[in-house]
C-alpha cells in the first residue's frame, strides 16, 4: 500500500528543535502548582527528581525505569525544573548535572524545563544508544507527548523509546569520508525476485527465510525498517567515500578487492529498496506480506552494515593515516589551490544561470553557492586543526584530518552538481524548439484522424493541447525561462496524445511514435534523475527513506528505458516517463526533508552556514555513532547545529556522544 515507512529527516544526526507549541488554552504547569526557580546544574537523588511538581504519581514511571535497568543496564534519570540557568543552553546545563551526578556509560538522562518548555535527552555512551538512536527517541517518543503538555507520558515514552532502540539493529559501522555515490546500480531491480501479486491473491504469502527480527508490532517493524535503510545507505555511501580516497592514493589494482565486496552490499541495498517499493506501492499487502519485507530490509541492512564495517576498516588500515597524517595534511594543503578554482568557477556558472533561467529552474542547486563557500572555509579550519595537532594527538589530528577530506569531496561534488545542471538547462533549451515541432505534428496527426474517424472527444483534446502548446512554445521564447518545466509539459502532452491515438493507431504506427519520442524523453529522464541523484548525494544527513527510494527506483527505470530502447520502445518509453516522475518524486521529497532539517537546525543563521555544512558531512553521522576510531579514543565530535558532540564525565568516565533536545 502507499505508505512512506516511519522514519523522519531528523532520525540521521541530532539537533535541537524549535516547534509549535501546543493550542491556546493549554497550560505550562499543573493547574494550582507554582512556577519553581530558575535552576543550575544539581546533584539529583532517586531516579526521578520532579521539582515542578508536574509529574504526579511516579510509582509507574519508577518501575518502568527498575525495568529498563534491568533488560537494557541502562538506568535513565528523570528531572523537572523551571528552566535552564547557568548555563542557560540545555545542551551544556544537561553536561553540567551529568558531571554532578557522576554519570557513567550506564547512564540516560532527561531534562524537562516545564516554564521555558525546553527538554533534552542523552545517553551515556554510544554503546548504550548511539547519537541517531537519540535523536530517535526525542523526536518519535518524548517530544509529542511534550508539545501536548504530558510532562509524565514524555517520561515514559523516553522508556518505551530506549527499550525499542535497545531491541534494533546495531548502528552502522564506517570510517571517515564524503557525502558522494549513488543510492542505485544499473540492472539494480533485476537482482531481486520480481514478485507481483494480483488483486485476487491477497492472502499469498512470501516464502522468505525466517528473519532474525524480534516479533514485534507491525508500526515498530516500519519505524525499524525505515531507519535501517537509511543508515544501511549512509554505510554504502560512506564505504564509497573512503574507497575512493583509497584508490586516489594507491592506484584501482589495490581497491579492487574491497569494490567487490561494496558491489555486493550494493545489491543487497537495491533488493531492499524494492522491498520498500513493494509496500508503498497500491497493491494490497497482506500482513504476512508486509512483516517478510519489513523484516527482509532491516536483515539486509544489518549485513550491509557488516560488509561496509569490515571494508571500511581494512580500508582504514591500508591508508594507514595515523601513520601518514603528516603527508596526507600535506597533500590535501597542496590542493587548496585547486579547490578555490573548483569553486569560483561552480558560483561563476550560477551566476550566470541566474541571469538566463527563472528561480525555479535553479532550486536543484540554489544553495549550492553558499554550501560550497562553507565547505571551503571548512577544508582550511580542519586542517589548520590537523597541523596543530599532528605531532601532540595524532587521532584528534586524524579526525579534523577526515573532516577536511570530506569538505574537500563535497566541494567537488556540489561544483559537478552545478556544472550538470547547467549543462541540463542547455540541452533542454537547446531541443525545446525540436520537441515542439515534433508535438505539433502529433497534434496534426490527432486532428486528422479525430476528423477521418468522427472522433469529437479526440479533437477537443487535441485542440485543447493546441492552444497549450502554443503557450509553451511563447514561454520557451522568453527569458528568463525554465526550459526543464516547459520539457516536461511537453512530455505530459506527448503521453496523453499517445494515450489518446493509441486505439486508432496499429501497432507499427505505436512502435514508430514511440521511437520519434523516445530520444527526447530519455534525455529529460537523465537530466532529472542525475539532477535528483546531485541534490540527495550532497545533502544524505538531511534526507529521508522515502526520497532516497524514489530515486533508486527512478535509476532503475532509467536502466530500463536504456535496456528496451531498440527491442521494444514503446515500453522503453513508458519506463522512461517512469524514471522522470519517480525522480521529480525523489527531488520534492528530498528538498522537504532538507527544508525541514534546516528549519530545525537553523538557529538564526543563513542557510548554508558553516554548521549545516558540517552538519551535512556523512562523517559527523558516523562519528556521533562512535563507529570513528580516533574519535572514539578522543571523545571529541563535531555535526551541525547546536549537539551532536560528546563530552566526558569526570568521575563517572562516560562519554555522551550525543543527545537531542531544544523547544517543544
Amino acid at each position: 500500500m502507499r505508505r512512506v515507512l516511519s522514519v523522519g529527516a531528523l532520525a540521521f544526526g541530532t539537533t535541537a528543535l524549535s516547534v509549535a507549541l501546543p493550542v491556546a488554552g493549554s497550560s505550562f504547569l499543573t493547574p494550582g502548582i507554582s512556577a519553581a526557580q530558575a535552576q543550575t546544574p544539581m546533584t539529583i537523588t532517586g531516579r526521578v527528581q520532579d521539582t515542578t511538581n508536574v509529574l504526579g504519581d511516579t510509582s509507574e514511571l519508577n518501575s518502568k525505569i527498575s525495568e529498563l535497568s534491568k533488560n537494557h543496564n541502562i538506568d535513565l534519570h528523570v528531572l523537572t525544573i523551571d528552566k535552564f540557568e547557568s548555563p542557560e543552553e540545555a545542551k551544556a546545563w544537561t553536561e553540567e548535572t551529568t558531571k554532578k551526578n557522576s554519570y557513567g556509560n550506564a547512564d540516560a538522562i532527561l531534562v524537562i524545563a516545564t516554564e521555558s518548555r525546553r527538554a533534552y535527552f542523552a545517553a551515556g555512551s554510544n554503546k548504550a544508544l548511539s547519537s541517531d538512536q537519540q535523536s530517535e527517541v526525542y523526536q518519535k517518543y518524548i517530544k509529542p507527548k511534550l508539545q501536548s503538555g504530558d510532562y509524565k507520558g514524555a517520561a515514559l515514552e523516553a522508556v518505551n523509546g530506549i527499550n525499542a532502540q535497545k531491541g534494533g539493529i546495531s548502528p552502522a559501522v564506517a570510517i571517515g569520508g564524503g557525502a558522494l555515490g549513488v543510492a542505485g546500480v544499473a540492472g539494480a531491480g533485476y537482482y531481486i525476485m520480481k514478485r507481483r501479486r494480483s488483486k485476487n491473491e491477497p492472502g499469498s504469502t512470501p516464502a522468505y527465510s525466517t528473519s532474525k527480527v524480534p516479533e514485534v508490532s507491525l508500526e515498530e517493524l516500519r519505524t525499524r525498517a525505515g531507519a535501517a535503510l537509511v543508515q544501511a545507505d549512509n554505510s554504502m555511501v560512506q564505504s564509497k567515500q573512503e574507497l575512493e580516497f583509497a584508490r586516489a592514493q594507491y592506484g584501482n589494482e589495490h581497491v579492487k578487492p574491497f569494490e567487490e565486496e561494496l558491489t555486493r552490499a550494493q545489491e543487497l541495498m537495491q533488493a531492499s529498496f524494492h522491498r520498500q517499493k513493494l509496500l508503498n506501492d497500491d497493491v494490497p499487502d497482506t500482513v504476512a506480506e508486509q512483516r517478510a519485507w519489513l523484516s527482509e530490509i532491516i536483515d539486509n541492512s544489518q549485513e550491509i552494515s557488516d560488509i561496509s564495517r569490515d571494508q571500511a576498516q581494512k580500508l582504514s588500515e591500508m591508508r594507514n593515516l595515523e601513520h601518514e597524517a603528516p603527508q596526507a595534511i600535506a597533500r590535501l594543503q597542496g590542493r587548496i589551490p585547486e579547490l578555490q578554482q573548483i569553486v569560483e568557477t561552480a558560483q561563476h556558472t550560477y551566476a550566470r544561470l541566474k541571469d538566463q533561467y527563472l528561480p525555479s529552474a535553479l532550486e536543484p542547486v540554489s544553495k549550492s553557492a553558499a554550501l560550497l563557500d562553507s565547505h571551503q572555509r571548512l577544508v582550511t579550519q580542519e586542517l589548520q586543526e590537523a597541523s596543530r595537532l599532528v605531532d601532540t594527538s595524532r587521532s584528534e589530528a586524524v579526525v579534523h584530518l577526515r573532516n577536511a577530506e570530506e569538505s574537500a569531496a563535497q566541494i567537488t561534488s556540489l561544483a559537478e552538481a552545478v556544472s550538470n545542471h547547467a549543462s541540463a538547462l542547455e540541452s533542454a533549451q537547446s531541443s525545446l524548439s525540436t520537441d515542439i515541432l515534433s508535438i505539433q505534428r502529433d497534434v496534426a496527426e490527432a486532428k486528422s484522424l479525430a476528423e477521418s474517424q468522427n472522433r469529437a472527444e479526440l479533437a477537443a483534446t487535441a485542440a485543447g493541447m493546441e492552444a497549450i502548446l502554443g503557450q509553451v512554445s511563447q514561454q520557451a521564447q522568453e527569458r528568463p525561462n525554465d526550459p526543464i518545466a516547459l520539457t516536461e509539459q511537453l512530455h505530459q502532452l506527448t503521453s496523453e496524445l499517445n494515450r489518446s491515438m493509441s486505439s486508432l493507431r496499429a501497432d507499427r504506427e505505436r512502435e514508430q511514435a514511440a521511437k520519434e519520442s523516445l530520444s527526447r524523453t530519455l534525455r529529460s529522464a537523465e537530466a532529472q534523475v542525475r539532477s535528483a541523484s546531485d541534490f540527495i548525494n550532497n545533502r544524505r544527513r538531511g534526507v529521508g527513506s522515502q526520497a532516497r527510494t524514489y530515486l533508486s527506483e527512478a535509476q532503475t527505470a532509467l536502466n530500463d528505458a536504456h535496456r528496451l530502447r531498440e527491442s521494444d520502445p514503446v515500453n522503453s518509453l513508458n519506463r522512461a516517463y517512469e524514471a522522470i516522475s519517480l525522480a521529480s518524486d525523489a527531488q520534492n521529497s528530498a528538498n522537504q526533508d532538507v527544508n525541514n532539517y534546516w528549519d530545525d537546525n537553523r538557529y538564526g543563521q543563513s542557510y548554508g552556514g558553516d554548521s549545516l555544512a558540517q552538519g551535512m558531512l556523512l562523517g559527523a553521522i558516523f562519528s556521533a555513532m562512535g563507529s570513528h576510531s580516533a574519535s572514539a579514543s578522543t571523545g571529541h565530535h563535531w555535526g551541525g547545529g547546536d549537539s551532536g558532540g560528546g563530552w566526558d564525565f569526570g568521575g563517572g568516565g562516560g562519554d555522551f556522544g550525543g543527545g537531542d533536545g531544544g523547544s517543544f
